[in-house]
This record gives C-alpha cells, sequence and structure tokens, in this order.
C-alpha cells in the first residue's frame, strides 16, 4: 500500500511540473498579448477605420479574459493538487505511524480528564487513536469522531449502520480524496474575519425580526406617491408643497426602519461568500451517485433531492447577495433607497429566507460532519486491511472472543497479537508477570479495541465478537499537586469510582481494566487491598481485568470462583532480556527485577 502511495505521489509531481509549465506559458501569453495590445491601441488609433479599431481592440480584450481565467483555473488546480499529495503523504505517515506527519487537532484533553477510559487508553491526545483516525478538515467532524469514539451509550443497531457505511466508502478513495481536497482548499482561502459555519448558523438563529410589512406597505405608498407628485409639481399642475410633505414623510419612515435593515449587506455577504465556497464540496456531494440499494445512498440523499439540494437553495442565496450588495455602493445605494424602499424590501426577505435557510443548512452541516468523521474511519479501514469488523452475537458462554488481537497504536513490526476468550462465570482476570513483560499493554490492546468495536470502526484482530460493556479504567493514574492528591489516593479515588461505576443498576455490564492494583503503598497492605478489592467485584455485573506484581494474589483463584490466573513471561540469556508478550494461562513462574538490577550495574 505504501508503494501504492509513493506512485499516487510520483504522478501528482509530473502534473504539478507538467501544469505549473502550462501556467508559465499562459502568463508570459497574456503579458505578451498585453503589451501587443498597447502597442496596437497607441500606433493603429488613426491608421484604421474605428470599426475596426475597436473590433480588433476588444477580440484582443476578449482573448485576454479568456487567458486570465483558464490561467486561473491552472493555477486552482495546482494548488489542489499540493493538497492531494499532501492527503496521499498523511496516509503513508499513518501506515507508518509517523506521528510528526500525522495532523493533530486538540479536541480540549482537559474536557476529559474525567472520563472513563479516554486518557488511560490513549484514545485522545498528542500519539492517540483519535490522531491516527481522524483525516477531517472541519471541527465539526472531529468533535463526531471523538463523540463516537468516546461515547457511552452503545446500541448495536447504530454500529451496525456504521459498520456498513464505513465498508462502502472505504474502497471510494477517489470520492474521500476529492472531498477532502475540495475541502482544504475552501479552507485555505478563507478570510480570519469571515464567518465560519458555525457562526453562519449562530446568525441564521437569532429571533426573527417582525414588523417589516406595514412599515414597507407605508413606503410603497409614500414612494408612488412622492414620483406622482414630483412629475404633477414638475408639470406645474400642484404645488410642490405636497411633494415636500409626501417626500419628508418618507424620509422619516426610512430613519424609522434604519435599525431593522443594519447588518443588510454584511450578513448576505457573509452568508453567500460562505456557501460560495462550500458549494465545491457539497457539489461533490452531491454529484455523486451510489447504487440504489447502497446504505451510502440513503445517507446521502439529503443533498440530492431535487427540491432542496444545495445547488438550487446557493442559487437563491446568490441571487438575494447580488440583490443586497447595493446597500454596499455608497453612491447608488442612497440613490436608489430615497426613491423606493429596497433595503426595508430585501431585510425583510432575509429575514423569511433565514427561516427556510436554517434548517436546510443545519441538516446538510450535520450529515457533512457525520460523512467527514464515516471517512476518517473508512481511511483507517483502507489501510489496516488485515483489520476485521467486530460482531455483536454473545452467546451464554463467549462473552468476548477475539483471534489474533492486536494494538493499533504499535508498528507493525513490532506488534504480538494474543488470542483471547472471557467465558461466563469465569469473567475476573489476575494477569501477572514480570517488569516490562506485556501485562499494561495487553489491557490497553483489550480496552481500545472495544473502543474501535463500538464506534463502529475495524477492530485490530482477525476477528472479534463481543456483547455490549461499559468501559472503566484505571491504569495510568497520575498524582494531582493542584489538589493535594499522591498517587495512592488518587487510585484510590479512582477505583472507589470504579466501584460505584460496577454497583450501578444498568442493563450493561461493565468492562473494567486495572493496572498495577495499589501499587502506591507497601506490600503487606498492597495484598491486604487488593485481595478485598477482588473479592468485592467477583461475581457482580462487570468482567475485570487487573494487573499486579504480587504473585501472592494468585491464590485467591481457588478462592473466588469468577477469578482465573494469567501471565506474561519474559526469557534471560547471555545477560540479554527477551520478551514474548504472550499472553499464557497460570500464575507467573518467574520474576524479573532482580535481573534487571543487576544487568544494569546495580547491588542485588
Amino acid at each position: 500500500m505504501k508503494k501504492l502511495f509513493e506512485h499516487h505521489i510520483a504522478r501528482i509531481d509530473r502534473k504539478i511540473e507538467l501544469y505549473t509549465k502550462l501556467s508559465s506559458k499562459l502568463s508570459g501569453t497574456r503579458l505578451t498579448l498585453f503589451l501587443v495590445t498597447l502597442l496596437f491601441a497607441f500606433l493603429a488609433s488613426d491608421r484604421l477605420h474605428d470599426l475596426v479599431y475597436s473590433a480588433i481592440l476588444i477580440s484582443a480584450v476578449i482573448v485576454f479574459l479568456n487567458l486570465m481565467g483558464r490561467h486561473k483555473k491552472v493555477e486552482q488546480f495546482i494548488e489542489k493538487l499540493g493538497f492531494l499529495k499532501q492527503v496521499k503523504e498523511e496516509q503513508i505517515a499513518r501506515l507508518e505511524l509517523n506521528w510528526d506527519g500525522i495532523p493533530f487537532r486538540d479536541i480540549n484533553r482537559d474536557k476529559y480528564l474525567n472520563h472513563p477510559y479516554a486518557q488511560d487508553l490513549n484514545i485522545i491526545g498528542k500519539r492517540s487513536l483519535f490522531q491516527l483516525m481522524d483525516t477531517s478538515i472541519y471541527e465539526g467532524s472531529s468533535n463526531v469522531l471523538s463523540a463516537w469514539l468516546l461515547g457511552h451509550s452503545k446500541d448495536v443497531e447504530s454500529i451496525k449502520k456504521r459498520q456498513q457505511l464505513i465498508q462502502e466508502l472505504a474502497p471510494l478513495q477517489l470520492f474521500r480524496d476529492k472531498l477532502k481536497v475540495e475541502a482544504l482548499y475552501t479552507k485555505s482561502k478563507a478570510d480570519r474575519y469571515d464567518w465560519n459555519m458555525e457562526q453562519m448558523l449562530d446568525w441564521l438563529r437569532l429571533p426573527k425580526k417582525t414588523g417589516f410589512l406595514l412599515p414597507l406597505l407605508i413606503m410603497i405608498v409614500l414612494s408612488i406617491s412622492n414620483m406622482t407628485l414630483g412629475i404633477l409639481a414638475l408639470i406645474g399642475t400642484l404645488s410642490s408643497v405636497y411633494f415636500v410633505i409626501s417626500f419628508v414623510s418618507y424620509l422619516f419612515m426610512l430613519k424609522l426602519t434604519g435599525d431593522k435593515v443594519k447588518g443588510l449587506f454584511n450578513a448576505a455577504f457573509q452568508m453567500e461568500k460562505l456557501l460560495g465556497s462550500f458549494s465545491n464540496i457539497l457539489s461533490h456531494i452531491e454529484r455523486f451517485k451510489a447504487s440504489d440499494n447502497k446504505s451510502i445512498s440513503s445517507f446521502l440523499k439529503v443533498y440530492q433531492e431535487e427540491e432542496i439540494k444545495p445547488s438550487v437553495i446557493l442559487k437563491k442565496v446568490r441571487r438575494f447577495s447580488v440583490a443586497a450588495s447595493i446597500q454596499k455602493d455608497q453612491l447608488l445605494g442612497p440613490i436608489v433607497n430615497l426613491f423606493i424602499p429596497w433595503n426595508v424590501f430585501f431585510a425583510m426577505k432575509l429575514e423569511n429566507l433565514k427561516e427556510e435557510l436554517e434548517p436546510k443548512i443545519s441538516k446538510w452541516l450535520d450529515k457533512f460532519y457525520e460523512l467527514e468523521a464515516l471517512n476518517s474511519m473508512a481511511n483507517f479501514a483502507l489501510l489496516n486491511d488485515g483489520y476485521s469488523f467486530p460482531t455483536f452475537d454473545i452467546d451464554t458462554n463467549a462473552l468476548f472472543k477475539a483471534e489474533e488481537l492486536g494494538h493499533p497504536l504499535i508498528p507493525e513490526d513490532q506488534k504480538v497479537a494474543n488470542n483471547f476468550e472471557i467465558h461466563s462465570g469465569k469473567d475476573l482476570f489476575l494477569i501477572t508477570g514480570s517488569n516490562m513483560a506485556g501485562k499494561s499493554t495487553f489491557l490497553r490492546t483489550v480496552g481500545i479495541n472495544l473502543v474501535l468495536a463500538y464506534s463502529g470502526a475495524p477492530a485490530n484482530a482477525r476477528s472479534l465478537n463481543t456483547g455490549l460493556y461499559r468501559i472503566f479504567t484505571s491504569i495510568n493514574v497520575n498524582d494531582s499537586l493542584g489538589d493535594g492528591l499522591s498517587h495512592f489516593y488518587a487510585e484510590v479515588k479512582r477505583l472507589r469510582e470504579l466501584l460505584d461505576e460496577l454497583n450501578k443498576d444498568e442493563d450493561q455490564p461493565l468492562f473494567f481494566f486495572v493496572d498495577e492494583i495499589y501499587k502506591g503503598t507497601n506490600n503487606k497492605e498492597r495484598y491486604a487491598g487488593s485481595a478485598a478489592f477482588l473479592r468485592e467485584v467477583a461475581g457482580k455485573n462487570g468482567i475485570g481485568m487487573v494487573s499486579t506484581h504480587d504473585l501472592e494474589l494468585a491464590d485467591l483463584e481457588s478462592e473466588i470462583e469468577a477469578l482465573s490466573n494469567w501471565h506474561f513471561v519474559e526469557s534471560i540469556a547471555d545477560g540479554k532480556m527477551s520478551f514474548e508478550y504472550k499472553l499464557k494461562s497460570g500464575p507467573c513462574p518467574s520474576t524479573n527485577a532482580l535481573e534487571i538490577m543487576r544487568m544494569e550495574g546495580l547491588p542485588v
């Protein structure tokens, strides 16, 4: 796949070189034509018939404008090719987990400090699952993706629908790439003073201004009166006093309605500019045709219904914007409004248009943000074609079953996959093992694949079948100097939250992960607290995986029916340590702490 992307990049570079040469030729031709036309205008003005002279000049101007248009299109195409190259380079970076080459969007980690699993499973932040997956250009799309990855509610039908859409979008690379290129190009042209989509929606959702009709009718009557009385005064049929009275009344009404038309042009201009630039994106979606029996066809229907598709609505907005733009003209605007209530009429039309536009644009944007989020997952599926879409067909025995389960944030050449099953009645796992043997990574591997499964994305497994579980972790608990909490007390508080979640009366069981339980205290109290914790959580509405260095806890298997022992082990030969990272049944038969100390030259 990397070779395929490199081949695409090479083709794009050749096209950029070709069109750059064409751009230079067009630029040179434009300059030459301009100079020749200028020279002709000076030298031939008195030597040719006026008609011939004018015809040649007009023809030269038409050719020059045509060259300008063509040159602009070539420059736009070169720019878009540059964005396409960027897309392909990013795909290679995602394949290789080259984090420096993968764009990072901060989604406010502080918001998720107390999230059940966001921090511990590396779902958000730098070098996270979210960074790896997110190909969105717009923040709203990233928010949708993060909500899928971090959401608490899980519904099998919703997950399956999303899986279907992702599977259909994954092979549509041309459609997805072009959509991203158009979005990158559109966003690159935005000025910092321009509205964004959220600002436009905020404006559209402002309370509708009312009270236009009566002032408008009065002003129309006064406008007709002004013209009629003015003409009669000019021809001497009627005294000009009547015209003055009518005209002053009109000016009074114009002043009275000033607040109603305030900001008319700016709002119309901003809306037309934003929707105009966004129109290429919407048009691309509008023109895309999928088979009628495809889920994606139904998903995109909101853009393709004849009466309300974007191209129809955008034409209406453009017509309105042109009409409203007269307000900006400092000469023509006041003159027109002295004769007819132009601004008042279009202010009323604008308020009516807001009512029509807001639900349509809201629907388009919601779908577009969802589409970009789905495209992120489709790209993830394409780049990881060895992954599989999880199933949720749980029987009474197998609560979770995975074959070749791996971690998506570990490079492929370093990854070790494991098979793992959970059966009813044996749903509390005590995992022992030496330092660096893979305990923490395995907990995170199971957790992050559950997150992928519930988001609708493919999981890093040859196959994965699971039930629906709430997820809670206590893996990377940090002390909090600001709150005066030690590491141990922070862990205690986290485990208290875990117990509260486990004791909740919920339909979906809790799947919890605890790494190095009570590692912040002494051996004696750690063992007593860990044993009590395991006894407390066993047999409740949940599945638990707890890792520990305390091998004595393995003896609890004979006491706690739900508990089973598992371990990771290493081997040491010629002063070198090697790890299998393979999960094995039973308690760990060896330790390595003293050997590590000895290898590093410490006294043991």
